[in-house]
């Protein structure tokens, strides 16, 4: 029909639906805040009527079907989410179980080193404990073996950690707490050198501790320290269990008297001539020696043999 009608006609119908097209829009506006609003209402009476919690609520049945629409969906994400879940699980085990088991083994570690300690500590304690029953009787520098192997021509041989600088000097008695350990032979100012008395270069004074007779101890130079002992009565004749001890040196050096060496454990007649030879086993193990004591003086008294007609 606008066709029909001239130019001026048709710009007289747009002008006056203009204003009908802008008189809509607030309308529209109007009808979606009603409809907002109502939704907000509804949503509001939903909450309040599922407060109730209660059997009869009108929300229980959107409830279930939700549940059925929704339930199978997140059992099958659970599901497919588990695997993960655990493998991340075992993975944080794991690095807890190892790093449980580095503190175990740290721990065990520290336990082992402390008994070690410990038994070394005790074995020490008990050397010094014997060595201070023994040092009332001498004046006595303790020190301790720090090395152990030849020197100069003698081979059977240990290294103190006591030297001139302690009082050490040549010539010296060396002693722990079971026995007669060796001499002196060589000093620094900070260690010395023992030479045991089981060495084939050592000979010491001994007496019988039984009948007092007088004889000779020398080693045989065997790991075990081994001792042969001859009396120089070739008539007097020692017995098995026999205890010898040092009968001292001029001016107490090398050897001072009284210092226990060993127990006979057989006699053998030598061959030829009068008189027999004795094997002896040292009161001190050479492959154990530890703690040892250094007699820098005399003993406070010196052993007496018994006067005759006495008792002991």
């Amino acid at each position: 029909m606008l066709k029909d009608l001239g130019t001026p006609a048709r710009s007289a119908i747009r002008s006056a639906g203009a204003p009908l097209r802008a008189t809509g829009m607030p309308r529209q506006i109007r009808r979606r805040r009603t409809v907002l609003v109502l939704v907000i209402l509804a949503c509001f009476t939903l909450i309040v009527l599922d407060a109730r919690r209660s059997a009869g609520s009108p929300v229980e049945p959107l409830r279930e079907a939700a549940a059925g629409v929704f339930g199978p969906l997140e059992s099958t994400a659970s599901s497919a989410r588990q695997p993960v879940d655990n493998l991340r699980d075992r993975f944080a085990e794991m690095d807890r179980l190892k790093a449980e088991n580095e503190k175990l083994k740290q721990d065990n570690e520290n336990l082992t080193q402390e008994l070690n300690t410990s038994d070394y500590a005790r074995n020490r304690a008990q050397e010094l404990d014997k060595l201070l029953k023994v040092a009332p009787a001498y004046t006595m520098t303790p020190a301790r073996v720090i090395g152990i192997g030849g020197a100069q021509t003698f081979s059977h041989t240990v290294t103190i950690d006591a030297g001139t600088a302690d009082g050490v000097h040549t010539d010296m008695t060396v002693m722990n707490g079971t026995g007669l350990v060796g001499r002196v032979v060589r000093t620094t100012a900070g260690t010395a050198t023992v030479l045991l008395i089981g060495d084939r270069n050592s000979t010491v004074g001994g007496r019988l501790n039984s009948s007092m007779a007088l004889g000779f101890v020398s080693g045989r130079g065997d790991v075990a320290g081994t001792l042969d002992y001859k009396l120089v009565d070739p008539k007097a004749r020692p017995k098995v269990g026999d205890r010898i001890v040092t009968w001292g040196s001029s001016g107490n050096a090398p050897y001072v008297p009284g210092v226990p060496i060993g127990v006979v454990t057989s006699v053998t007649p030598n061959e030829g001539s009068l008189g027999s030879t004795a094997t002896i086993k040292p009161y001190v193990d050479p492959t154990r020696i530890d703690t040892v004591g250094v007699v820098t003086g005399p003993p406070a008294r010196p052993p007496r043999a018994p006067l005759p007609g006495k008792g002991n």
